[in-house]
């Protein structure tokens, strides 16, 4: 039966029978029809594993491309201009419409801090293939030549050069920019460690909403350490999610308890195109989910957080 599933309906029941409301309490998050609080009901530090195998949700049929398509424009655009997403979905509607700035822009969040934060990395051992074209300079200091790598670029770099390194990490948030952000971030940080000749991915999330943004974050960072360990000739291990704050909104209750009962399927299994070998390289069409059976989809209120 579902993996994610299972672990899904552990959290949502937790919350059912564990869970404190915040209700009354000053919120930030808004109801998008009418504008009240969007209260919700929430747990502390929980934790979910997946053990290789593909984290997609069948209690309720989903789409798959659009969270593929938003970890493209995060992590392979390292993008923050809502319209490279827009041309990503081929839509006008996405659910970044409502942090998008005058200037088109998420302002300095999610993408701008994987693209604008660098390091210094040896050019000796540098792999030029693998670099995002057209974003590298080489320079000198009392040590040699060096470039400097953005988060992304600087990830698969060491990965390629220092697979066994403990310090292979990404984060999105730095404290000096978290005010020039239009909504700073909720998965805020990447662990990348091989262990047992495998490449295994931990993700820390700030706040995460179990109904809506939790089904997207597992798969879309599935889909991510499937790119990386690709793209570095790696085979992909666990994958471990730590969750700060697991909530459900008031509004979602309802729906989300009956969800829980509904009947589990198979795990889906996703096919990545194996003649892809750099991650800049990725396109929908190299990704497709198989053998995928759900229940019925399930539209739950909007919110304006």
């Amino acid at each position: 039966m579902s993996t994610y599933d299972r672990q899904i309906k552990r959290i949502v029941n937790k919350i059912r029978s564990k869970g404190k409301s915040n209700e009354g309490k000053p919120i930030r998050a808004r109801w998008d029809s009418d504008g009240s609080p969007a209260y919700a009901r929430s747990v502390l530090n929980e934790r979910m594993k997946f053990n290789g195998e593909c984290p997609f949700p069948t209690f309720r049929k989903l789409g798959y491309k659009t969270p593929i398509n938003e970890i493209r424009w995060i992590w392979q655009k390292k993008s923050h201009y809502v319209d490279e997403l827009r041309v990503l979905n081929g839509t006008q509607k996405t659910v970044w419409d409502q942090w998008e700035q005058e200037d088109g822009t998420i302002l300095k969040a999610y993408g701008w801090q994987l693209r604008n934060k660098k390091r210094k990395f040896r050019y000796e051992n540098i792999s030029l293939d693998h670099l995002d074209n057209g974003y590298y300079k080489v320079e000198t200091d009392e040590q040699g030549e060096y470039i400097l790598l953005d988060q992304v670029d600087y990830l698969i770099q060491s990965l390629l050069t220092n697979p066994y390194s403990n310090q292979i990490k990404t984060t999105l948030w730095n404290v000096e920019d978290i005010d020039s952000m239009a909504l700073p971030p909720c998965v805020y940080e990447t662990h990348w460690q091989t262990w047992d000749e495998k490449l295994h991915l931990t993700v820390n999330i700030r706040s995460n909403d179990m109904p809506l943004g939790n089904p997207f974050n597992c798969f879309q960072y599935y889909v991510l350490q499937r790119m990386i360990a690709q793209s570095v000739g790696m085979k992909h291990g666990t994958l471990t999610f730590n969750i700060d704050n697991a909530h459900i909104y008031n509004r979602h209750e309802e729906q989300i308890y009956e969800m829980v009962e509904r009947p589990m399927y198979k795990t889906p299994k996703l096919w990545v195109n194996p003649e892809v070998t750099n991650f800049y390289d990725f396109t929908i069409d190299d990704f497709k989910l198989l053998d995928y059976e759900a229940g019925d989809p399930i539209k739950f209120e909007d919110i304006a957080v």
